[in-house]
């Protein structure tokens, strides 16, 4: 019975693997294990995160969506649009919040399955959403939707996009070339070494002649720049805010800082690949010249696909030590999209459909492990807590409300607090309020005195925090008289319950 099974199951995956290879429905099949992977990967963050609440950063970008600008403190504006696109069509819930986490990891993958297709064929290109799924950044990271999340899908179109714009030299791709390469400098500044990737791979490509002959690389940079130019315009007028932010938050205050971000970014890097490579390996037994031409290959065809992965991961590197920036390998994730080009592309690695279809095992059993352990995982979560409050944003937000009601009449606009607490309190309020985080005016541009007159303030502090308190007094000082009250929450989650914390809520009404 066992064996008949694992039959089943082997000719399950062959099914798969055979459709991935055949040029006449790859991208039907790539649809469809794309969709059925997103879909399994967020049933499993529904679960496992039931038993705590909406990330911080994700919150905040629905913060920023109801307050719309061209540009936010921390970073461009495309993704406040995407948010307020998004609920305004989906209701404002966690799980779909996660459901667009899981589409963008989606869509990502599907895009680098079509950009390792340049350089893949055959089983070989069959692999590519295997590889993918072995790293974290395509799933378990992949769960939280963020900027570096974001900028999976939108490099690997923009790669995608610019080869095809260097075969053809038509105008469509040249256009959608130049407008990813937008969208991710509008999600995130760390795209502009998308960009030098790009540029130097139209320099160094055997078809560059034709290419700058042709409309293509016009068209490409007149679309990107003129994408932008508002996002320009509003960086220049506010004196660049996000600039700002990396410089304050980023700079090395010494060598040895220096060297451990250095050291975490390389290495880290490797980390999140290691899984792939190591199964890789393990299935595929390239010799010692295969390595070597895996990695490193300068020849005309393979050439752009070499600039494209490598530039993004090694200027980084260059321009920290000239500015002592520290770096975080977590923003390689949307670098590592033709990892699978450089572990198979050359002629000398073999890629036996054996080797897929266990590869495609191996990818499936993690997935469904995940799954299977979500609930363990809630648990956990639960028993363990979670930093920044997590668990109580929405246990906080429905005692804020209350106490709101209980001072005013008028809606809730404005929240203040810790930011990590008051974005997703903000996040489960139901009148939608923006926020003062952190009391900051840097980071809550749309805060003054005069609005806090108009509209009110809910203010909300761990009862440990005294910065916070001392904040709170004074926003509740300078206003009309408003409720005071300390408040003991507690989480829970199918019958346990998590460790009880204690909170300050104070709220100072409207002047009349």
């Amino acid at each position: 019975m066992l064996l008949s099974r694992l039959d089943k199951l082997s000719d399950a995956f062959e099914v798969v693997v055979d459709g991935l290879s055949d040029p006449a429905r790859r991208r039907r099949v790539a649809l469809a294990v794309v969709a059925a992977y997103a879909g399994a990967w967020w049933l499993y963050g529904v679960i496992a995160k039931s038993s705590q609440d909406i990330n911080a950063d994700m919150a905040e970008m629905v913060v920023w969506a109801r307050e719309p600008a061209l540009g936010y403190p921390k970073h461009p504006p495309l993704l406040a649009f995407v948010v307020k696109l998004w609920f305004a069509v989906f209701p404002l819930t966690d799980w779909a919040y996660m459901l667009l986490s899981m589409v963008t990891v989606g869509a990502g993958i599907f895009l680098a399955i079509e950009l390792c297709g340049v350089w893949l064929d055959g089983d070989k290109r069959a692999a590519t959403p295997f590889v993918l799924a072995l790293i974290p950044f395509y799933n378990f990271f992949g769960l939280k939707f963020d900027q570096n999340s974001a900028l999976i899908p939108l490099w690997a179109l923009a790669m995608w996009a610019l080869m095809r714009s260097l075969n053809s030299r038509s105008a469509g791709w040249a256009a959608l070339a130049g407008l990813a390469a937008a969208a991710a400098m509008l999600t995130k500044y760390w795209s502009g070494f998308l960009l030098a990737a790009m540029a130097l791979t139209v320099l160094l490509d055997y078809r560059r002649n034709a290419y700058w002959r042709s409309a293509a690389p016009w068209i490409t940079a007149s679309i990107f720049l003129l994408t932008i130019a508002p996002h320009v315009v509003w960086l220049v007028h506010e004196n660049f805010p996000p600039l700002t932010w990396v410089e304050t938050r980023r700079t090395a205050h010494s060598g040895a800082e220096f060297l451990r971000s250095l050291s975490e970014y390389t290495f880290g890097t490797i980390g999140y690949s290691a899984v792939a490579l190591i199964a890789g390996a393990a299935l595929i037994r390239p010799s010692g010249a295969a390595v070597r031409d895996s990695w490193w290959p300068w020849e005309p065809v393979r050439r752009p696909a070499t600039i494209l992965f490598w530039t993004p991961l090694a200027l980084p590197i260059v321009v920290a030590i000239a500015l002592r920036i520290t770096l975080l390998s977590l923003w390689n994730s949307p670098a590592l999209g033709l990892l699978p080009v450089m572990m198979l592309a050359s002629p000398l690695i073999a890629m036996p459909r054996l080797a897929v279809m266990r590869l495609a095992a191996l990818a499936t059993a993690v997935t469904l492990t995940a799954v299977a352990a979500s609930p363990l995982v809630a648990l956990i979560i639960l028993r363990r807590g979670v930093e920044n409050n997590a668990e109580y944003a929405r246990l906080a937000a429905a005692a804020v409300e209350v106490q709101w009601r209980q001072t005013t009449s008028s809606p809730l606009r404005l929240v203040a607090g810790p930011f990590a607490l008051v974005n997703p309190v903000a996040f489960y309020v139901a009148d939608r309020p923006s926020t003062f985080s952190d009391f900051s005016g840097y980071l809550s541009p749309w805060v003054s005195e005069t609005r806090i007159a108009r509209d009110g303030v809910a203010i909300i502090c761990p009862a440990q925090s005294d910065g916070c308190i001392a904040q709170l007094d004074a926003l509740t000082a300078a206003g009309p008289a408003g409720r005071r009250t300390e408040v003991t929450l507690t989480r829970h989650w199918l019958g346990f319950a998590g460790p009880p914390r204690r909170f300050v809520i104070a709220t100072v009404p409207p002047r009349p």
